[in-house]
């Protein structure tokens, strides 16, 4: 079949009316800071940012051996499948595409989150008392709260270009990523995962982050 065109919200909707196999919801959101108070006030900004909590894997996911992961070497099986796909398309197009983050466990997602977030000089009584807004807020533009990450299905994929840029955006592969619609990325069944054009999803678009959602839902 053809594949079809989505504008930004589309493609948002697209990716929460997939039903994924293999995933069960976070049953209450992880910790986040280790004070409750300060943990309420986070998931409170995230929610009204558009971040929704999201779901774990039921099973073991697959081992993918990408040379730039460690931990985080792992895909849902029709997801590994899928990237195997699109790189194998990228390839043959001549374009250097790579794997810069799979699947994140709640406790990876928590440490880069706390790192960031401190790293921005609040404290964590500060975030309790309420006068730490600002840093969440702006911590949340870039970083997903631990159990609020797509990466914590084993669907969603970080991608980078080997062609010496700086950023995925400015780089080669975006452009052939991202050209007619995402229609490379679509022929493998990966969507952008916070596209352009959508409104309160999370943090601000993401050119380098991919969600799959399989071919059968973006052709007709």
């Amino acid at each position: 079949g053809t594949l079809k065109q989505f504008t930004g919200e589309q493609f948002k909707e697209l990716y929460y009316s997939t039903v994924y196999p293999n995933t069960q919801q976070f049953p209450d959101p992880p910790d986040i800071s280790g004070n409750i108070e300060a943990d309420l006030r986070i998931r409170q900004l995230a929610e009204a940012r558009g971040y929704k909590l999201t779901s774990i894997p039921v099973q073991a996911i697959v081992k993918i051996n990408e040379p730039r992961l460690e931990g985080d070497d792992l895909l849902q099986p029709l997801a590994a499948e899928s990237w195997q796909q699109l790189k194998a398309l990228a390839t043959k197009d001549g374009y250097p595409l790579s794997l810069i983050s799979a699947y994140r466990a709640p406790e990876y997602q928590r440490k880069l989150f706390m790192d960031r977030l401190l790293a921005r000089g609040v404290t964590v009584l500060q975030l309790a008392r309420a006068q730490g807004d600002a840093a969440i807020k702006a911590n949340l533009e870039v970083t997903a709260v631990p159990g609020y990450s797509r990466h914590h299905t084993g669907y969603t994929i970080d991608v980078w270009c080997e062609d010496g840029s700086t950023a995925f955006l400015n780089s080669s592969c975006y452009k052939w990523i991202s050209a007619n619609n995402y229609e490379k990325a679509k022929e493998a069944g990966w969507i952008p995962s916070y596209p352009e054009g959508a409104n309160e999803q999370g943090p601000e678009p993401e050119p380098w982050e991919y969600v799959w959602v399989g071919r059968d839902r973006l052709t007709e």
